[in-house]
């Protein structure tokens, strides 16, 4: 079994064990879900950026969903290596990542046509911002904020519904505000340690001179930004050196790993794509 703590064991005790890393706020029962924070009891608190907490060969199955793409190249092949390191020989590496290949064809058939198509003129306001806003913005929700935004004021229910074919990640309604009472009754130890860091990080921010301030920093939060993109052929190069084969890409509701769609991670209830746009890839440890 993997060795972590005890409670992360007894959810694992007689079943394939799993680890999905990065998780975020997608996780589900059955796995060691682990990120950065954590703000759930299902979720472990584990720096990625390290070698990770558990035993040679712990694991049947390891998932990552939209992770490896906000680290630096040589950090994510770290990454890999240490998830081939926890896998057992013949187990699954399930990766998904924004798509550059779904993105760049987008884009090239959309150029192709703006200067006879009203639709695609506006449908390549959008695709710039898919390809580049994560890649380049230095405030949080960078443009992507303010285009989303804009399409709410005119309620532009075509362009919405061509950026939910695309992405399905961002927020179309905002939730109503928690009132004091509510955010004292949900804080637990995990969530004061999490905006402790935040706000560590910011008053270091300010400590800074303004003019040195915005050459070594932006205000992004932390895991916004992408740091690299990858399509088939170079997901598959980096997945070779890391020692994986056997590489395969599959739709969201595909999988070789038992019972993968009931889990929901990668699928809506309803069968639709967590997050379409994506590339889906499984793989072998050799």
């Amino acid at each position: 079994m993997p060795s972590v703590d005890k409670p992360a064991r007894a959810r694992h005790a007689g079943g394939v064990n799993k680890l999905n890393f990065g998780c975020g706020h997608r996780y589900a029962p059955g796995w060691v879900n682990i990120d950065f924070h954590s703000e759930h009891p299902e979720v472990l608190r584990v720096n990625l950026l390290r070698r990770l907490p558990f035993a040679d060969n712990a694991f049947e199955v390891v998932y990552s969903s939209h992770v490896l793409e906000h680290f630096a190249p040589a950090t994510a092949e770290g990454l890999l290596r240490e998830c081939h390191r926890v896998l057992k020989p013949g187990g699954i590496l399930r990766t998904v990542l924004p798509d550059l290949e779904s993105a760049c064809r987008e884009y090239v058939r959309l150029l192709d046509e703006v200067q006879t198509s009203e639709a695609a003129r506006r449908r390549y306001e959008w695709i710039i911002l898919e390809l580049l806003d994560q890649l380049t913005r230095t405030q949080p929700s960078g443009l992507i904020g303010a285009y989303r935004e804009k399409l709410l004021a005119a309620n532009d229910q075509e362009m919405i519904a061509y950026v939910q074919s695309r992405t399905d990640t961002i927020p179309w309604t905002s939730p109503a505000p928690a009132t004091l009472a509510n955010r004292v009754q949900s804080l637990t130890w995990n969530k004061l340690r999490t905006k402790l860091v935040y706000g560590y990080v910011g008053l270091v921010k300010r400590l800074l001179p303004p003019g040195l301030r915005a050459t070594l920093m932006d205000d992004t939060r932390i895991g916004e930004k992408h740091k690299w993109m990858y399509d088939r052929h170079g997901l598959s190069g980096l997945l070779h050196r890391c020692g994986f084969d056997q590489i395969v890409f599959l739709s969201a509701a595909e999988s070789q790993i038992p019972e993968f769609a009931s889990d929901h991670l990668d699928t809506e209830a309803d069968g639709r794509p967590y997050k379409p746009g994506s590339l889906f890839s499984e793989a072998r440890k050799r």
